[in-house]
């Protein structure tokens, strides 16, 4: 793995056990994350960008799941690879080197316990302090977030706060072990949009202050050019093109991309019918032989319907996984 990265995945597949089969939900993701940056992955739902990130912490069940392929991090002790690990070696890894922001925080926090306590019992687990100076430690955070008064909120539980508090307590929980990469899954989707503002600006600013990268998983491109340094698209499982915030918006090549891209509202497009993708991402219950995006796209031709396309490299930044990339230069 090239120094300046935090992670790399190569070929990576997750493949989940269910009782109606097994789910394709990952399939050969190669995916870089340089040290310092924000890397947003962006596609409709069931695209696979919880499934990636969440293999990279190995939350799913392990019983339930096969992964193949590689997870490269870049750990404080030098380079891992995460597939091949067991629960006790995730262990030193999960909350104090990978955090991880989840969408929803009531589902992800006790609701029976203290919010502060919370914290404060990671703090005692991942790093060994003792109660007084976890619960000192835990009030400075809650400060850093915003979270005020600390010492009252310190003593809620989660279902005395507000969506906009619960937020700010899952990304305190997530930087107080001070991790060298973050995950962000969708952490402002069930917010009002005045309470989203508020924890992009938080998220940011924490970033600058700390140096952490960033994975920031999201639906919404108007985030990811808010936010991000460099984007994945992500589609049926792959990654359909990769690129930096400025590539992917003014340079896009894959059809799938440019289809996100305008279906994004605009100002200029006032009075007019939102554009939308026809069909949906298709469901994962099989390997595809072919580009899984055919059948939606304009341009695709017989090659598509029957050869997986390569990923092109354009540039030291750019690539895409398309057949007829050149032909959308023309559209």
């Amino acid at each position: 793995m090239k120094e300046e990265n935090i992670l790399e995945t190569k070929d990576l597949c997750v493949n989940l056990m269910t009782v109606r089969g097994i789910i394709y939900a990952v399939q050969g993701v190669n995916l870089t994350v340089k040290k310092g940056e924000v890397h947003g992955i962006v596609g409709e739902s069931g695209c696979g960008k919880s499934v990636s990130t969440k293999a990279i912490m190995k939350l799913h069940d392990d019983e339930k799941t096969e992964y193949t392929g590689n997870i490269y991090f870049s750990a404080e002790e030098g380079e891992v690879d995460i597939v091949p690990l067991n629960k006790k070696q995730m262990q030193g890894i999960r909350g104090k080197e990978i955090a991880m922001i989840f969408q929803d925080p009531m589902t992800a926090l006790d609701p029976i316990m203290k919010a502060g306590e919370q914290i404060a019992e990671q703090l005692r687990a991942k790093l060994g302090l003792d109660k007084k100076a976890a619960r000192a430690e835990a009030l400075k955070l809650f400060e850093k977030v915003g979270i005020l008064p600390a010492e009252k909120r310190y003593e809620q539980y989660p279902f005395e706060m507000s969506g906009g508090m619960l937020q700010r307590v899952m990304i305190a929980m997530a930087l107080s072990c001070q991790p060298r990469l973050l995950i962000a899954d969708e952490p402002t989707t069930a917010l009002d949009v005045t309470i989203q503002a508020q924890i992009l600006e938080l998220i940011k600013e924490l970033q600058r202050e700390s140096g952490t990268s960033v994975i920031f998983i999201t639906h919404d491109l108007g985030v990811i050019a808010e936010v991000c340094d460099s984007v994945s698209v992500m589609y049926a499982g792959r990654v359909v093109e990769t690129g930096t915030v400025l590539e992917i918006f003014d340079e896009a090549k894959h059809p799938y991309t440019k289809a996100l891209l305008d279906s994004n509202p605009k100002e200029s497009d006032s009075g007019e019918y939102m554009k939308t993708i026809s069909g949906a991402p298709p469901l994962l219950y099989e390997e595809f032989t072919g580009c899984p995006y055919a059948p939606r796209c304009d341009c695709a031709s017989e090659i598509c319907k029957s050869r997986l396309p390569e990923t092109v490299v354009l540039s030291g930044t750019h690539s895409v996984a398309c057949h007829n990339y050149k032909k959308q230069e023309e559209v």
